[in-house]
């Protein structure tokens, strides 16, 4: 097992590919500025920032799931506001759970029935804390 988000399973193995790719994390922190009469403004820390996330996973049914099933699970945790853990290698990405801002998929292969062969899904999350 790769990690999970939520109830989502990252893994690879001979019967299932359910990865994900180009995983960006995000970290800013918050300032006040100062204003001070003929110096120049001063900065307060505030402190951290909820970090962000993005990723795409690849879901096609010859690697052993269900690409409509998986995205509209993805969709679900996203219109619930499903609070997720989000771990990866046994380790914790940020302060270890998430929500889903928003979930952009890509039809990829549509078969002569309307059944889903191939779909990327572009997932955002926010840590909550």
């Amino acid at each position: 097992m790769i990690g999970c988000f939520g109830s989502v399973t990252f893994e690879t193995n001979d019967r299932r590919i359910c990865t994900f790719n180009g995983l960006k994390q995000s970290a800013s922190a918050g300032y006040s500025e100062h204003k001070r009469y003929t110096k120049k403004s001063q900065r307060e820390f505030e402190g951290p920032q909820n970090q962000s996330v993005t990723f795409e996973m690849k879901f096609v049914a010859g690697h052993g799931v269900s690409p409509r099933a998986m995205m509209n699970k993805m969709i679900n945790i996203c219109e619930s506001g499903t609070v997720c853990t989000f771990v990866i290698g046994g380790c914790r990405v940020g302060g270890g759970k998430w929500t889903v801002d928003s979930v952009d998929a890509d039809y990829r292969e549509v078969w002569n029935h309307g059944e889903l062969i191939s779909v990327a899904v572009n997932v955002t999350a926010t840590e909550y804390n």
